[in-house]
């Protein structure tokens, strides 16, 4: 940093407060250094004096937003907006603040307002389109990644967009083929593969979805949530052994990887296998003892070992973790209930 510089424009400020020229040299070096709290700084003092500063009030917008500080940014962009400048970038990043702040409304609004001054920008219709798939709302969220794939045909991740609103909307073979179009563009990017497996898997073109599992791990041997999704699909084919290999593998590559005892202990459950389900699921406990979810997995299975006083203890742990859950409380009810009643019969027919 030319510090020189620096301490010219600081007394340049100090001998003209009221010059904003100088407050926004100096703000644009920090930003260049990434000194951003010195420009920050920088940036409001010169608010104080001109509080309708548009560059300071943009910039502090968007230094705000990468600070996850959304409320702040959201406060900035507002008074630039307030300024009448047409400008659809500020409208655009206004919807962006709105959006991390699951503000829909004003969300939307914004979007709308950009898009009105710059009907051509493909990141605009991207953004009302995941906005549409936050809220759940798949067939409004495909059309507007559908337009923001007609403005800008080039960039992978529009086909991939569409893609993953097609899985949401069990068009599997459709987004299997959109997949693929992002990865001609985007020459073995691992993700894109890995969505392609997953797109056929869940077609249940189990061939092809092999030889992409196959293609991504050799790619990248270490790639964990590959083993996860691959091992889903061989248990789905019916393959119980090698989903089972595959998880270990998964396990292998990293013993405190949580996801992989959890799903691992879901196969064993679902085939009946407790005991080892049981020792994948204190596995998760031991790993992550905070993890409500890990408790009530164990406790379903004592519940299939009729071990219900286990249970009980497992479930009352769990909600005392995740005491806002009113599925695991009425688990947790259910559970005791049962236990009550089941000791009042054993004793009824101990009495008999």
């Amino acid at each position: 940093m030319d510090t020189v510089t620096v301490k010219e424009l600081i007394k340049s400020i100090v001998d003209n407060p009221n010059n904003s020229d100088n407050y926004l040299k100096l703000a644009s070096i920090y930003i260049c250094n990434k000194e951003y709290e010195s420009a920050i700084g920088v940036y409001e003092s010169l608010l104080a004096i001109e509080p309708s500063n548009y560059i300071a009030l943009t910039n502090l917008g968007s230094m705000y937003f990468c600070k996850y500080d959304f409320i702040r940014s959201v406060n900035y962009y507002s008074r630039a907006a307030g300024l009448g400048i047409e400008d659809a970038s500020v409208y655009f990043n206004l919807g962006n603040a709105y959006a991390e702040l699951r503000e829909f409304k004003h969300a939307i609004s914004n979007y709308i307002k950009a898009l009105n001054l710059d009907k051509s920008n493909y990141m605009i219709y991207s953004a009302i389109a995941m906005l549409y798939q936050d809220q759940e709302n798949y067939e409004e969220a495909l059309l507007y990644f559908e337009k923001a794939l007609s403005l800008a045909d080039c960039f992978p991740e529009n086909y991939a967009n569409i893609g993953l609103v097609q899985m949401k909307l069990s068009q599997y073979s459709l987004a299997a083929e959109n997949f693929k179009k992002a990865l001609e563009l985007s020459k073995d990017n691992e993700k894109y593969i890995l969505y392609c497996a997953n797109a056929y898997s869940s077609a249940g073109e189990y061939d092809k979805s092999d030889s992409y599992f196959n293609k991504v791990i050799s790619l990248n041997p270490n790639y964990l949530q590959a083993y996860l999704c691959y091992a889903l699909s061989l248990y789905e084919q019916g393959k119980i052994e090698d989903a089972v290999n595959t998880y270990n593998k998964a396990i292998e590559l990293n013993p405190h990887f949580v996801n992989a005892y959890i799903l691992l202990g879901n196969l064993y459950f679902s085939e009946k296998n407790f005991e080892l389900a049981l020792e994948n699921y204190k596995k998760v406990i031991e790993l992550s003892p905070a993890y409500a979810n890990a408790y009530t997995l164990l406790a379903n299975t004592y519940v299939m070992l009729d071990d219900l006083r286990s249970a009980i203890s497992l479930y009352k742990q769990a909600v005392d973790i995740d005491t806002d859950n009113d599925e695991i409380k009425l688990a947790y009810i259910e559970i005791v209930q049962e236990f009550i009643k089941k000791k009042t019969t054993d004793v009824n027919n101990d009495a008999a």
